[in-house]
């Protein structure tokens, strides 16, 4: 087991589609200040590469020029109005502004050094510290606090637009104590962030903080159960290797991009069939996480966070460990983001590369007594961010029969609250005396732009179409005459307001995605199908503000007309935001999505009903969904898998 070299320097050959290197990040934001364009007034909210559309990549690929360009959000704090400037990056960094564009109506995400700001004039505020001295407590470096948008309706007499975050406390009774374990109840700053004041505090429930502690450090729990070291080793190198930030692998090749806001996105993917190249993917991201707490108390009504809209998911990504967050032969790639004052962070090892054993790929036993089997592997690509008490894993999979998997692994630990031992309590789980996990969703949408067999359709437009797979059973009669008989039927989505769908396990529903100016051999439109994993459905309702804001969440399917300004499926600027953007805004148009461009988003994700096993730390959970070739090999890619070395009789 090691972290192994890429074979070539990630950042010797510049892509358009590349993460935004130190270096240009810098010269980005040393341009920005040359010209007046930013001063001390600005922050910088979001800086992410202004992705060129298909057409420019496809002639990028025949040798013509195409400019690498960053796009970059700030916000003015003397005004509050947010702006996105688009920056190309020319030779030796040479930065020009092509564009400077107010966002009227905007709001800013959460900035870092926002809620740094606002959790130290919290514990100034003298009725937080007369509040926390009748508690008992007056270390305030003991108290715990973090930042949340107020997920749901802002108190009316402060509902005139400010950007407003509120603070849960908790206490850490010794410096390595778990603090999630000790929740100080019914005491909340809220803080304007744009003027750095608190305009109120909530000084209500007086409840007891909960005393048990919950350790999970090695060093307090002793972490003794043990297993003989299990190592994974390929002797003769690993089977990828590196062009830049393009991966080939097996008959796969494709790019890694990160984007400050979503975190880890795949880009440009296609398979190698017997020598012609085929693309599959344009672009394959999780373009929002919502989590919506279900509990009414006044410390949790209020927690819906937009992780990826609303604080940028990817300023989160963590430096991993060798062998404990990967385990193999490794490949990690650093990222670099720009801080809010213009500072860049390097975040070593933030993304890890490697190829694992998957298990049996295929085999069969002959009436001959001949065995065929073929063991499989995948490849996967993967970053980890921590949010506050949570750790969201992203993994991307690829599978030598053609097929692509998502999956996200949830960790950390669960957010907590107190209340009174044994209380009625319905919409929390008691895990200690007075502490409670309260329920929530965890609710991701996939941005999916799939190119299926467009290759050579790039510069044009790559035309796909998306179906709709039922099984279904005729009732008893000529169709099924011993009752066992089902069918499938098919229906193409001809308009956006058609493919607002949900899940049917009762009918076995998957969608497909199909080129129907590629036939396969049997003459039918090449494709690939959606298949969903584990997923859930929105308890909170639709008219409430929640709903209002994340009405994406309301649908499993959506399907889009392919427009580079429809990137995220609550809008660009969820934070206070009315309600209605993102993908209901867009689809009330209807557009026409037959035999076109379009984008899949896949709505999934998770109902957590905390287990006392969930306590301290929570067991990984998995969701996510399948890719899977339906009808896009003329047979299963699998079949031309070498045996293992030492092949199985």
């Amino acid at each position: 087991m090691s972290a192994v070299a890429a074979g070539v320097d990630v950042a010797s050959r510049v892509h358009p589609l590349d993460p935004l290197s130190k270096a240009e990040l810098e010269s980005v934001i040393v341009a920005l200040r040359r010209d007046g364009v930013i001063d001390q007034r600005h922050l910088i909210a979001m800086m992410q590469v202004e992705e060129p559309s298909k057409s420019a990549l496809a002639h990028f690929r025949l040798g013509k020029n195409v400019d690498r360009a960053a796009r970059v959000t700030v916000l003015d704090r003397s005004t509050g109005k947010v702006a996105e400037i688009v920056v190309t990056i020319g030779a030796e960094n040479t930065c020009r502004v092509v564009s400077n564009k107010i966002i009227e109506g905007a709001k800013a995400p959460v900035l870092s050094v926002e809620s740094e700001m606002a959790i130290a004039v919290a514990k100034r505020d003298p009725r937080v510290i007369e509040a926390l001295r009748s508690r008992g407590i007056t270390d305030l470096d003991s108290v715990k606090m973090e930042t949340w948008t107020i997920g749901a309706q802002i108190p009316k007499y402060l509902d005139d637009g400010r950007r407003l975050i509120w603070t849960p406390m908790w206490h850490q009774p010794t410096p390595q104590a778990n603090f999630y374990a000790h929740p100080i109840s019914g005491l909340y700053a809220i803080v304007d962030i744009d003027s750095g004041e608190v305009v109120a505090v909530e000084n209500d429930q007086q409840i007891a903080v909960p005393q048990t502690p919950g350790p999970y450090r090695q060093s307090q729990t002793g972490a003794d159960i043990a297993l003989k070291p299990l190592e994974i080793k390929q002797p003769e190198g690993v089977s990828f290797s590196f062009d830049g930030y393009k991966v080939t692998w097996e008959r796969w090749n494709f790019r890694i991009g990160f984007c400050q806001r979503e975190g880890l996105v795949i880009h440009d993917v296609w398979f190698d069939d017997a020598g012609e190249m085929r693309k599959i993917a344009h672009r394959l991201s999780i373009a929002e996480l919502v989590i919506p707490y279900g509990d009414p108390s006044q410390g949790s009504y209020r927690k819906n966070a937009f992780d990826t809209g609303e604080f940028g998911l990817g300023n989160y990504t963590n430096s991993l460990t060798l062998g404990c967050d990967c385990l193999g032969e490794i490949v990690y790639l650093d990222v670099a983001i720009a801080t809010p004052d213009g500072s860049v962070r390097e975040i070593k090892n933030a993304i890890c590369i490697h190829e694992e054993d998957f298990g049996i790929l295929w085999k069969h036993v002959d009436i001959d007594g001949n065995v065929e089997v073929r063991r499989g592997r995948r490849f996967v690509v993967s970053s980890i961010v921590t949010i506050n008490n949570y750790e969201y894993g992203y993994f991307w999979y690829f599978y030598q029969d053609g097929s692509i998997e998502f999956e996200a692994k949830l960790t950390g630990i669960v957010l907590t609250l107190a209340d009174n031992p044994g209380a009625d309590h319905g919409s929390a789980t008691e895990l200690e005396p007075g502490l409670w996990a309260p329920y929530h969703q965890h609710i991701l949408c996939a941005r999916l732009d799939l190119d299926i067999d467009g290759g050579a359709d790039e510069i044009a437009g790559v035309r796909n179409s998306v179906i709709e797979v039922d099984s279904f059973s005729h009732e008893m009669g000529p169709k099924n005459i011993y009752g066992g008989a089902y069918e499938t039927s098919e229906k193409v989505f001809r308009h956006e307001s058609e493919a607002r769908r949900l899940v049917d396990p009762l009918k076995s529903r998957f969608w497909k995605i199909i080129n129907p100016g590629r036939k396969n051999h049997m003459g039918k439109p090449v494709g690939y199908k959606l298949v969903s994993g584990h997923t859930t459905y929105p308890l909170a309702k639709p008219e409430s503000t929640i709903g209002r804001r994340a009405g994406f969440m309301y649908h499993h399917l959506w399907v889009t007309v392919n427009r580079a300004d429809e990137r995220y499926p609550a809008g660009d600027y969820p934070y206070q935001h009315a309600g209605g953007a993102g993908l209901p805004e867009w689809t009330r148009a209807n557009r026409e999505i037959e035999n076109t461009d379009v984008v899949l988003w896949h709505v999934f994700g998770t109902n957590h009903i905390p287990r006392t096993e969930d306590w301290p730390v929570m067991p990984v959970e998995r969701t996510g969904f399948h890719l899977k070739p339906s009808g896009f090999f003329a047979r299963s890619p699998g079949i031309d898998v070498a045996p293992a070395p030492k092949a199985c009789h």
